[in-house]
């Protein structure tokens, strides 16, 4: 795919455009392709690489082996290869393919060239139009001895998401006499669930009664939220490469990237959680099989509850929010000797390619419509309701909850207001040298041999930002009660509008960061950049490989054939990051209310100091292992006839685990059972919950092969068929399940625990169909289809199965179809997307999926003199949304949705 054949598209980045290809699929980030499969296979299995090698990116602090094309301006690329078949000279890293983007050099195009473009958008959802703006020039003198190439472009971009979750689904269920659950978790069909170990169990009595009804045996949200997340988007990107040719047989080249992201964003969230079940339920409606909750309604209501002292204030919704200013950036310096005379070719390659990223502030504010003041309590909602719908959630609060807030009857949530941020960086230097000798005639045409070193570094910090009170005692100011009165300034002054897909709310409050910013610097001085440097990580991958592969032809008949060997060691120092929340209160909140009482930070008792809540400790970790792969491949083509081609290929790949599961490091939380107990409004729960990766993950590796026919009817025109199957050993889910773990020495139970385990062998195939075609006055069409079966499998978690699962990131299906009429000046172009549906990892014992996908966009674009163009598109006319549920039995257990919305984009360039 050239440069040329990107443009033509309606699409903004390269990630947008490889979607229309055969096979591939892509994942979204704010209406944008970001991430790239091929095949079914989730987008980690992908490798993408700039000239050949890795280009690094740490996305939010959290770096990736798959690149985030959101950072990669299209305008920067000269043609892009994919190959979904390995072949021994190629990097090792990809099961689903290899994508290499290739940069323009000013040896390769005309001096004096180049091109200027500015371009605007528009989006209904944050109803903005910005620019974007673009330019390159290259130039080289006569003799070809000598090159510069320079490039730039700057976008600004606001992108608005309309986002509704429901938590962890859980099975509630009574409790009988000896503590165990008395009804097991079953399908809406009434079958057992197969991960039975895995799901996540509710039990506990009055929990189950709603409504004055008794309910026992069905799944059950933890929370329902909504959420609005505005997002700043700025991307700045340069190119420079120099080329040099001292001698005929050697040309020197050097490139310099740089690629500049910046996302401060505010996400503002409506919660209704479950500490309201059993408690203010007045209604409830089930699925056809009375197994799935799909709405529920929370109210106070009645003269004793609201005379009652204290009184009865269910506390929702928990409006929540994150103000985040974060930035990230990516450059690569790379040199390159490139040897050449009569049939040998030498290229040595000398780079290295880092990138930064992270947030330089964030944190959370968490507020509940409700205050205590001396001798009386006041509730400021009175009620939440909550129904889920196939495409979101729809909620309904009381009308008189915004005008509550406005009149200050609200409350900072001390335990859930705070902050902390991960950065990241991310090294890798190269080294390599790739030899090729040609021959005249005969069945061997070249051989190639080669070799790379790389080391990949990573290095992790995490900090909070702090405004306090008492700087020399460490007193934030939550924990004092001014700080924590929640004062209507903190608020948007009427809701929040523009609700466009995603979810519905009859209104939407939301806490106004800018205004709280303001209010807290005035007040408490900027906020204090606390580290936290015994929560240490860092790790290190080094490979060492090389190949050996010859390319070879007679009559109709060409391929290669090959092996690599690379050696890989791992080298981690992490901790294990363990929170103890001890105590909250120095009177629990649950028990008798005391008018006499003085108030505390919380409105509701006296919060302790920080240091007396909250213990941390940072256990450390060391490991190291190293492992060898040897990687044959075969790749061969014949042309059965001259516009019949057969094509076949086998190969053994290898993957490795993402950079976030390499090491084993846990952050863990206790919660105390005094902890609990004062936040026991809020849902909370004694014991242990947490995250953490795997150190015994084993990397990814496959036998793939392929075979394929393509019948070249007319030039330029094609229908084609590919077969294709990938035999997967390791590949790796995401697991959310209660497990028994060592921590400190102690064997204890972690709820909720969410990581990542190995899957047993499965298999991935299916066929690509794919059609282009043009008739002679313009009018043409291109389409292609992908089915794609995975099997399923075991899943394993030190050693002992915990369920099944298919290959996830796998998607069954994958259509494009473009139709397009082209002249000499004009292009028009309507494409069509549909992406099947994608397995995800496992969520109390049930795999989660993402519901198809489909999209159609537009573009056009007509030259108004030779090379002036005037273009224009519009992306996701349909308003497609994505959404995912739990569970292939049923759609009723949502999980979430999110809208992007529809971007419409007009602008001109000019080619020279």
């Amino acid at each position: 795919m050239t440069a040329e054949d990107i443009g033509r598209f309606p699409d903004k980045n390269v990630a947008d455009a490889l979607q229309r290809m055969p096979g591939v699929v892509i994942t979204r980030d704010g209406g944008e392709g970001s991430r790239v499969s091929i095949r079914g296979l989730q987008p980690g299995l992908t490798q993408t690489l700039l000239n050949g090698n890795f280009l690094a990116g740490a996305d939010s602090g959290d770096p990736q082996r798959s690149f985030n094309y959101v950072m990669l301006p299209a305008n920067f690329i000269a043609s892009t290869e994919v190959y979904k078949s390995s072949e021994a000279r190629l990097e090792e890293g990809a099961i689903g393919g290899t994508i290499i983007l290739n940069t323009r050099r000013p040896f390769d195009v005309p001096a004096g060239s180049g091109f200027i473009s500015t371009e605007g958008t528009y989006s209904d959802n944050s109803d903005k139009f910005e620019p974007q703006i673009g330019a390159q020039y290259s130039w080289k003198n006569a003799d070809e001895t000598i090159g510069f190439l320079i490039g730039g472009v700057y976008q600004k971009r606001t992108n608005r998401e309309m986002r509704s979750t429901a938590g962890t689904w859980r099975w509630w269920s009574d409790r009988g006499a000896d503590g165990q659950v008395l009804e097991r978790a079953t399908d809406v069909n009434g079958n057992p669930i197969a991960n039975d170990a895995a799901v996540s169990y509710w039990t506990g009595g009055g929990q189950s009664t709603i409504g004055g009804d008794h309910y026992t045996g069905y799944w059950a949200p933890q929370s329902v939220r909504a959420e609005v997340f505005d997002q700043d988007r700025e991307r700045f990107g340069i190119q420079a490469t120099a080329q040099f040719r001292p001698t005929d047989t050697l040309t020197l080249t050097a490139n310099y990237f740089r690629f500049e992201y910046s996302s401060d964003y505010i996400m503002n969230q409506l919660t209704i959680p479950e500490w309201g079940y059993g408690k203010f339920f007045s209604d409830a409606t089930f699925d056809r099989s009375g197994t799935v909750m799909k709405s529920a309604t929370f109210a106070v209501d009645g003269a004793p509850c609201l005379n009652a002292t204290p009184m009865c204030t269910m506390e929702t919704p928990r409006l929540t929010g994150y103000y985040s200013k974060e930035k990230q950036h990516s450059q690569t310096f790379e040199g390159e000797a490139h040897y050449k005379r009569d049939r040998f070719d030498a290229i040595l390659k000398v780079g290295k390619t880092a990138s930064r990223g992270g947030p330089s502030m964030r944190f959370q504010v968490a507020a509940k419509p409700r205050i205590t003041v001396t001798g009386q309590e006041q509730n400021g909602n009175f009620l939440s309701a909550w129904d889920l719908g196939s495409k979101g959630v729809a909620m309904e609060f009381s009308p008189n909850l915004q005008e509550n807030l406005m009149n200050g009857i609200a409350q900072i949530d001390i335990g859930g207001t705070n902050s902390s941020f991960t950065n990241s960086a991310i090294d890798q230097p190269y080294v390599q040298l790739d030899l090729t000798r040609s021959f005249d005639g005969g069945f061997l045409r070249s051989i190639q041999l080669g070799g790379k070193w790389r080391k990949l570094e990573v290095h992790r910090e995490t900090g909070r930002n702090e405004w306090y009170a008492d700087a020399a005692n460490k007193i934030r100011y939550q924990n004092t009660p001014q700080g924590a009165v929640a004062q209507p300034e903190y608020f948007y002054d009427t809701p929040m509008g523009n609700i466009n897909g995603g979810f519905s709310a009859n209104l939407y409050p939301g806490v106004n960061f800018e205004r709280y910013l303001e209010i807290i610097n005035e007040r408490y001085g900027p906020s204090v950049r606390e580290p936290e440097p015994n929560n240490v990580y860092n790790l290190s991958e080094e490979a060492l490989g090389g190949y050996a592969q010859a390319n070879f032809a007679t009559g109709g008949l060409r391929g290669n054939i090959g092996v690599r060997v690379v050696k890989t060691i791992q080298r981690d120092e992490t901790s294990d990051r363990l929170q103890y929340l001890v105590d909250y209160c120095v009177d629990g909140a649950n028990g008798p209310f005391d008018p006499n009482r003085p108030l505390g930070a919380d409105g509701n008792c006296q919060v302790l100091p920080l240091t007396q809540r909250e213990i941390i400790e940072n256990i450390r970790l060391h490991e190291r292992k190293s492992y060898t792969d040897v990687l044959p491949s075969l790749n061969l083509a014949y042309d059965v006839t001259p516009t019949l081609l057969l094509r076949g290929a086998v190969a053994k790949v290898v993957a490795r685990p993402s950079i976030s599961d390499l090491a084993g490091a846990r952050s863990l939380t206790y919660k105390s059972e005094a902890y609990a107990f004062d936040r026991d409004q809020f849902g909370e729960f004694a014991g242990w919950s947490g995250s953490g990766g795997n150190s015994q993950l084993k990397a990814f590796k496959a036998w793939q092969y392929d075979i394929g026919l393509e019948w070249y009817f007319r030039p330029g025109s094609v229908v084609g068929a590919t077969a294709f199957r990938k035999d997967v050993s390791n590949f790796i889910v995401p697991l959310v399940m209660d497990v028994t773990r060592d921590v400190a020495g102690e064997q204890v139970l972690i709820e909720s625990y969410s990581t990542v385990a190995n899957g047993s062998s499965a298999v991935s195939q299916g066929v690509e169909l794919y059609a282009q075609h043009t008739l002679p006055f313009g009018l043409g069409a291109q389409v292609n289809f992908t089915y794609n079966d995975t099997s399923t499998a075991d899943v394993t978690l030190d050693g002992e199965k915990v369920g099944t699962s298919p290959l996830v990131g796998s998607a069954k299906t994958q259509f494009n179809a473009s139709v397009f009429y082209e002249t000499r000046r004009m292009l028009l172009r309507a494409s069509y997307n549909r992406r099947g549906t994608v397995v995800g990892g496992l969520s109390s014992g049930l795999n989660t999926y993402t519901a198809p996908y489909e999209q159609v966009d537009l573009n056009a674009s007509y030259e108004l003199w030779d090379g002036l163009m005037l273009t224009a598109s519009i992306i996701n006319l349909t308003k497609s949304h994505e959404w995912q549920y739990l569970g292939s039995d049923t759609k009723d257990r949502l999980t979430s949705s999110i809208y992007s919305g529809r971007r419409a984009y007009v602008g001109v360039s000019y080619n020279f």
